[in-house]
């Protein structure tokens, strides 16, 4: 029976009430604290860099569990089935009145009396002088990311378990393994009560694997014990074993005809899952080896001048750090590229290889940066460029990151462009580097036989490339898959850079989008001209979906349930701003947002993948409690799910803008996990980590801050934009020159473009103008730059110096004796609005307040070429919360291209409406790049849940099996 639509008073919120049952909420005792509030903020540069709750110390559940121990009657239940030297191990064991068995769930009691009882699964029972069993535990979810907003009846299975004495049992409990069900797909919208098991206080369920330290919901792997070891078989220690295993290095296969007194060679190493073998190349850390070339080191200058004339610039006291925003003088360094030359272990003083500490022997790869040429060769050469050097390295197997391939430029059969858009991790050279003499020279031979094997050598034209070599490089090479492209609906779409990352992924196409501002729907429409582009209320369209209807008021098709194979979107987030506790008020003010209104398509369509995009502090809203509530409902509908925090600039993009991301699969489906970075990025800038109830959760990224490729800088952004003055309004104009660099090559496209469109810019008022006209082009500068002088204006009026007439508590007075408060509140004083002044060129507004909001840094701030943007928004302003909005060497604001650009969107991309309309679509938008990296995680997923499918079809070949596609 469908249940009835709830739509609020204040907003068409469609919910299907069983998403949410009756809970009773839990007021939290430090919600009234005035000291532990939340700060709100949105701009990403405002966050703090360290969490301020004292955290807790993460520990495994099995270590934080005090237990007690019962005075419980326990005595085995037949003869034992197994003897293991001093353990006899048993299938049954009475404790007091009730038999347990091997796989039955038992409770156990906590010392602490107010604490719930603990549960887990008996996997074995033995005796061994004390009558043990081994405990897989369970988690409540009271105990995961959910927290109070938890089902009290929902356990979660967790890879955590001990061996314990029967004596802490407390009883026997029942715990139902909740699948899904084979029409899970179609049962969106329908009110099944969701009823899985009475509340007895002996009886739970559970549906899914949760990792504690990442925060992800999964579905839990399929393993099925054989026949001999059903009496002990755990799957916790099954899969932590696999992990360490994994973990450590290992090598194999011993080269008997390369001999050695001190050394063992072999032809094969592993390091977590993957294989390594001579010919190889690896990522290794920037510490692994330095270069025969040594650069000088970017000197990290002050940029304060200590002889600035204080009468003229009364301001400049304020630049008291030499902490410039948008700087990468932090960034480290990319990953160490090296080609495998040998595997090996060092003989111990027995003889024998010391296998737990192999080496690699490496020939080291040069990026163009670590040439003499430095930054600047850098700056010209593809990301992806490398040089040859006869160099070489020893470094421990241990501290290898991963495998790329680095091929040969003349001897691909297709074009490098070709050969690199097909994914990352791919390097090619054409020359080698010799560091003795500077100078770059042709490959050795040996350089080259290296790709004999074939590897990476796929269709495509490729010079001086017979038939013959085409062949046998199709015969080498693995065809990959083609993967099916998921049917999209992208709600709140804006202009649509969410759905251009994942077209340009290859996984997605999207169908369908809703957005109601006009400008950014048709904008939409100019870039998606087959996509059908809903501008009504999402709630309106849900709701006539769920009535029946197949076309909405103006005749366009509505999608059907079965039809959305992938949901993505950002629902704005306003609405929120009176929750603090978790009570019935702020659960139904929770109810009646856009987050719901999304989750309502989420719960109605059941796409195969969901993504939720927000600003960061969408994590951190009122104590996570939008969080806790938004993964909870995926979690009852059954999805898999995730959460965290990326940052753009680390996939290829000159800005800082970090954006909360959860993640979502069906049933069935692999959960996506989030990418590794690929640029290297400013380390103040990459704070990624998330604290919710004082736990602190990361994402399941294991690079850190490091990258495979160096950082996109301004310069490379949009150093081959013409010049073009304050106020510029052509919408088309010719680009005037070459890209220079790799990012302009990328951005422009292959098909050549001669119209350069949208490079406009705000026109900005006369005494604006005059203020950017003198601010400094050094690094770092700012309003605090500005001359205190008179300045005639180009509509022929003249500005008026700024003139102090108080003192100022905290500053003092300058080095001259001169007064530095603008209005008597810096006398402590009341404001007094006969102190305020206009026409100013240095504006009267920020010295009053500047004492209270940083000094205003960055306002009036100038982007540095080697820097990066920073969070681009919605309406550059000299004056806004992001200042730093003036071009690095003209006078005016950055124009709609050029922060387009910022976000990744190629040139060809089209925005709609005035040049405002533009830089909202603009600021609004998720950088293309970054939804391109999570697009391709998204992609491996599909694509290995089509080689389990093969898998199986091959092996049952007389039955026809269900592929992914309809599933």
């Amino acid at each position: 029976m469908l249940p009835p639509v709830v739509l609020s008073e204040n907003r068409n919120t469609i919910l299907r009430s069983s998403l949410f049952p009756a809970t009773k909420w839990v007021s939290c005792p430090l919600s009234r604290c005035p000291n532990l509030a939340v700060k709100e903020a949105e701009d990403d540069e405002n966050m703090d860099e360290e969490e301020v709750l004292p955290l807790k110390e993460t520990k495994k559940m099995s270590q934080a569990k005090k237990k007690k121990q019962t005075k419980n009657k326990i005595s085995w239940v037949g003869e034992p089935i197994k003897t293991d030297g001093r353990k006899e191990y048993y299938m049954k064991v009475r404790v007091e009145n009730e038999v347990v068995e091997v796989g039955d769930c038992v409770s156990v009691s906590p010392a602490d009396p107010s604490h719930p009882l603990y549960l887990a699964r008996i996997t074995a029972l033995w005796e061994d002088g004390d009558k043990m069993f081994h405990a897989h535990w369970f988690c409540r979810g009271t105990d995961t990311v959910l927290g109070e907003s938890s089902d009290p009846l929902e356990l979660f299975l967790v890879d955590e378990c001990e061996d314990m004495q029967l004596s802490f049992v407390h009883g026997k409990v029942n715990v139902l393994y909740k699948a899904p069900t084979e029409n899970w797909f179609m049962e969106g919208g329908m009110d099944d009560d969701m009823k899985v098991i009475e509340d007895d206080g002996e009886s739970f369920f559970y549906q899914l694997l949760y990792d504690g330290e990442c925060a992800r919901f999964e579905s839990p792997p399929k393993v099925t014990p054989s026949e001999d070891c059903k009496y002990k078989f755990c799957a916790s220690c099954v899969r932590n074993r696999e992990r360490e295993a994994q973990d450590l290095p290992n090598v194999c296969e011993p080269l008997e005809d390369e001999k050695s007194d001190s050394k063992v060679f072999y032809g094969l190493a592993t390091l977590k899952g993957e294989q390594y073998r001579v010919g190889d190349s690896v990522y290794l850390p920037p510490e692994a080896f330095s270069f025969a070339v040594k650069l000088a080191s970017p000197v990290k200058r002050s940029h304060r001048k200590d002889d600035v004339d204080e009468d003229l610039h009364p301001e400049y006291y304020r630049k008291s750090s030499d902490y410039i925003k948008g700087s990468n003088l932090d960034a480290p360094e990319p990953f160490r590229i090296g080609r495998i030359k040998e595997i090996f272990c060092n003989k111990r003083s027995d003889g024998k290889p010391d296998k737990m500490d192999p080496k690699l022997r490496l020939y080291k790869f040069y990026r163009p940066e670590n040439t003499h040429k430095g930054p600047k060769g850098a700056y010209h050469s593809d990301i992806n460029q490398l040089y040859w050097s006869d160099e070489e390295a020893t470094v421990n197997m241990a501290e290898v990151l991963g495998r790329c391939q680095v091929e040969y430029a003349e001897d691909l059969v297709e074009s490098v462009q070709d050969y690199s858009s097909r994914g990352p991790d791919r390097f090619y050279f054409l020359e080698a580097y010799n560091a003795k003499t500077r100078s770059l020279e042709d490959p050795p031979n040996h350089a080259r036989s290296a790709v004999h094997k074939g590897k990476g050598k796929g269709k495509g034209k490729g010079k001086g490339k017979g038939k013959a070599a085409l062949q046998e490089s199709q015969d080498q090479e693995p065809q990959e898959q083609t993967v099916p492209k998921l049917r999209t609906l992208d709600v709140f779409s804006g202009c649509g850079g969410l759905s251009e990352g994942f077209h340009q992924a290859g996984i997605s196409e999207t169908h369908w989008a809703i957005e109601m501002w006009d400008p950014a729907a048709q904008a939409f429409r100019l870039n998606n001209p087959g996509t059908t582009v809903f501008t009504e209320d999402c709630n309106v369209l849900l709701k006539l979906v769920m009535s029946g209807e197949k076309t909405n008021s103006l005749g366009q098709k509505l999608p059907q349930k079965g039809d959305v194979e992938m949901l993505c979107g950002g629902p704005p987030c306003q609405g929120f701003s009176g929750m603090n506790r978790f009570n019935s008020r702020t659960y139904s003010t929770f109810k009646n947002s856009l987050v719901v209104s999304y989750l309502s398509y989420c719960d109605y369509y059941r796409p195969k993948f969901f993504l939720l995009e927000n600003v960061r502090n969408f994590v951190s809203f009122k104590r996570s409690m939008v969080l806790k509530l938004t993964l909870r409902c995926l979690v009852r509908m059954g999805y898999q799910c995730t959460f965290g925090i990326l940052q753009a600039g680390q996939y290829g993009v000159a800005q800082t803008r970090r954006r909360a991301i959860i993640l979502a699969a069906a049933p069935g489906e692999k959960l996506p996990r989030f990418p590794e970075p690929l640029h290297v990025f400013a380390p103040r800038a990459c704070s990624l980590s998330v604290v919710v109830d004082e736990k602190k959760y990361v994402s399941n990224v294991t690079r850190g801050n490091g990258g495979i490729y160096r950082t996109i800088t301004v310069r490379d952004t949009m150093s081959d934009l013409p010049e073009i003055r304050n106020g510029a309004a052509a919408l088309e104009i010719s680009y005037n020159g070459e890209p220079q660099s790799w990012f302009q090559r990328h951005i422009r496209g292959s098909q050549y473009q001669p119209i350069l469109r949208d490079h406009i810019c705000k026109d900005m008022s006369a005494l604006v103008a005059a203020r950017m006209r003198y601010i400094p082009l050094a690094p770092g500068s700012d309003w605090r730059d500005l001359p205190n002088i008179e300045v005639r204006l180009r509509d022929g009026t003249t500005t008026k110096k700024l003139r102090y007439t108080h003192s100022d508590k905290k500053n003092g007075r300058s080095g001259t004796g001169a007064l530095r408060g603008v209005c008597s509140c810096a006398e402590g004083k009341s404001c007094d609005p006969a102190d305020r002044q206009f026409n100013t060129l240095i504006p009267w507004c920020l010295p009053h307040t500047g004492n209270r909001h940083n000094h205003w840094a960055g306002l009036y701030g100038r982007l540095e070429w080697d820097g990066f943007f920073s969070t681009t928004v919605t309406n550059p302003e000299p004056m806004g919360k992001q200042g730093r909005v003036l071009h690095p060497e003209q006078h005016r604001v950055v124009s709609v291209r050029e922060c387009a650009r910022s976000q990744g969107f190629p040139d060809t991309y089209r925005f709609f409406g005035n040049i405002l309309d533009k830089h909202r679509q603009v600021g609004n938008a998720v950088p293309p790049p970054l939804s391109k990296a999570i697009g391709l995680e998204v992609r491996k997923c599909v694509q290995e849940r089509m080689r389990e499918n093969a898998t199986v079809a091959c092996s049952f070949p007389s039955k026809l099996i269900s592929t992914w596609k309809t599933s």
